[in-house]
């Protein structure tokens, strides 16, 4: 039988640089929770963002021992034509930003880019320019709103691609104009239109590339002493664009999707915070029936501030999305993360990072049977902080992936250190 996962027929085989979503072998969801950690608590430490023009830059380079996700027991000399599966990749970053009040309105822009080199598999290197504008308007005080438009290139990593070497980027396109009417101190109506495209270069497991357009209502209470609740309706259509889905019979691209949408947020103490988002969803196919699904994604967090250099954050989520192939129709994924951050001194900033995620596959075609790939995902980091300068850091990051699955070709190991420094100016 032949392994599921394989490699490109040739890997040096021409590409041009493109570009993808930031996974590249190592920032992964809970690296992202981590940085947001890091964020909330250690503004000291943060590189300046003031108002005007401001330009930052940035060097990272990391040592993946399992780049593309091998399995464990597989020879990379097999699967890659080459005798390890590590490798090393720089990545370079400049970036412009902008912001500046105009009486009622504000501007701010950000511009970059992201260069990505490889030094075994340099077909995979990739140039990616990112932008996000935003048009802060008002009317009066009390009727305000933003124009957002925003896209981000990056790397996908390799643990849900099924071909090998070749370069698998994400392109994320978002697009949206909301206003926000406040009607008193306590009660504010909130109108939106946006356009979601989530694309990558070459089919995920688990993830349908998308295009989703909606409108959308709501209503938010907030309190003095900070608790807020927001409820708001979104119903639009949208289309799937994976170019390698399963046959035509099977498969739906079009859709229409509604949505209802709660989200919470309780400071209970001053010290403590809680934070909910529930979204029921019900998305209907043109087509073939056998795609509708309905669902209920939450997520709930806790942020716990013990002392003013240290924070604590338990998160825990479950989320539906759409996944068609020819045993499935959507994915479920189940997560939990727990971050913390310290502030140890006015310049140096420990995080750390401990997470576990649960995938399966739902829902298959009437007559077909059912995918029983069930994999879990474990992941530790652990970063440290030196801001030797007000602004400018140098970043210390260890992390490790484990993943589990009742599919042997579907598991792997993988540990990531990655040094970097950046700056703003």
């Amino acid at each position: 039988m032949a392994h599921p996962r394989r490699a490109a027929r040739d890997p040096l085989e021409g590409a041009r640089p493109t570009d993808r979503q930031s996974r590249i072998g190592g920032l992964s969801w809970l690296g992202i929770g981590a940085c947001a950690a890091l964020a909330c608590l250690a503004a000291p430490l943060a590189l300046a963002q003031d108002d005007g023009l401001s330009l930052s830059a940035a060097y990272r380079v990391q040592r993946d021992s399992n780049l593309f996700r091998l399995a464990d027991g597989v020879n990379p000399l097999f699967a890659l034509g080459r005798p390890s599966a590590a490798e090393t990749v720089h990545v370079r970053s400049v970036g412009l930003r902008y912001a500046r009040d105009f009486s009622l309105q504000r501007l701010e822009a950000d511009i970059g880019l992201v260069d990505y080199a490889y030094d075994t598999y340099d077909q995979l290197d990739l140039l990616a320019r990112n932008h996000d504008l935003r048009w802060r308007w008002a009317i009066t005080p009390d009727l305000t709103g933003t124009v957002r438009t925003q896209r981000d290139e990056s790397v996908n990593s390799f643990e849900d691609t099924s071909v090998l070497t070749q370069r698998n980027r994400r392109l994320r396109r978002f697009q949206s104009v909301d206003a926000n009417w406040r009607l008193d101190g306590a009660w504010t109506l909130i109108a939106e239109a946006q356009e979601a495209r989530n694309e990558n270069q070459q089919p995920l497991v688990g993830e349908d590339s998308q295009i989703l357009r909606t409108t959308g209502l709501g209503v938010r209470r907030e309190t003095p002493k900070g608790s807020s609740l927001a409820l708001r309706w979104r119903s639009g259509e949208g289309e799937t664009i994976d170019p390698n889905r399963p046959p035509a019979p099977l498969r739906d691209n079009d859709f229409r999707q509604d949505e209802w949408a709660l989200d919470a947020r309780w400071p209970v103490t001053d010290k403590t915070r809680l934070e909910a988002n529930l979204a029921w969803i019900d998305r209907v196919h043109e087509r073939v029936a056998a795609r509708d699904y309905d669902a209920l994604n939450w997520r709930v967090s806790a942020n716990w501030t013990p002392s003013a250099k240290t924070l604590l954050r338990l998160s825990a989520s479950e989320d539906f999305s759409s996944y068609q192939t020819s045993n499935a129709s959507v994915t479920r994924t189940r997560r939990w993360t727990l971050n913390g951050t310290w502030v140890l001194t006015s310049k140096l900033s420990l995080q750390g990072s401990w997470g576990s995620a649960d995938r399966d596959f739902q829902r298959p075609p009437p007559g077909t049977l059912p995918d029983i790939r069930k994999d879990r995902t474990r992941e530790r980091l652990l970063s440290l902080r030196w801001a030797f300068a007000r602004q400018a850091s140098l970043d210390l990051t260890w992390q490790d992936s484990r993943r589990q699955s009742n599919v042997p070709s579907w598991r792997y190991r993988s540990d990531l250190l990655r040094v970097g420094i950046s700056g703003r100016f």
